[in-house]
Parts: structure tokens; sequence; C-alpha cells
């Protein structure tokens, strides 16, 4: 019964961290991005690269993530 909880909290825990930093990489190069954009004045194409770049990094580490969950089975 206890691994089974356990199991389950483990799962909970990866899938909020998958969403949070999925969510989190995307949003981050955006803003980063659009802030660069501002100061620079090359609207909107340093965003755009941005949100490439946090898209790219995020679902790398959304790979990452489930790989290591993979191999704890």
């Amino acid at each position: 019964m206890a691994d089974d909880k356990d199991n389950m909290w483990v799962q909970l825990g990866m899938y909020g961290a998958v969403g949070i930093q999925l969510a989190s990489a995307v949003v981050g190069g955006l803003l980063i991005g659009g802030w660069l954009d501002h100061r620079w004045g090359t609207s909107p194409w340093i965003a755009v690269t941005g949100l490439i770049l946090g898209a790219i990094g995020g679902f790398y580490n959304l790979f990452k993530l489930l790989d290591w969950y993979q191999s704890r089975k």
C-alpha cells in the first residue's frame, strides 16, 4: 500500500514538474526576447527566437525527465 501511495505522489510531482518547467522555459524565452527586442528595436525577431529556444530547452528537459522516470521502473 505504501508503494502505491509513494508512486502516486512521485507521478504527480513529475507531471507537475514537467508542466511548470516546460511552460516557464517557453514564457521565459519569450519575455527575455521581448525585452531585448524592446531594448534594441528589433521587434519581433528576438522574441520569436527566444520563444523557439525556450521551447527547445523545455522539450529537452521534458525528455530528460521522462527518461529519468523510465529508468526508475
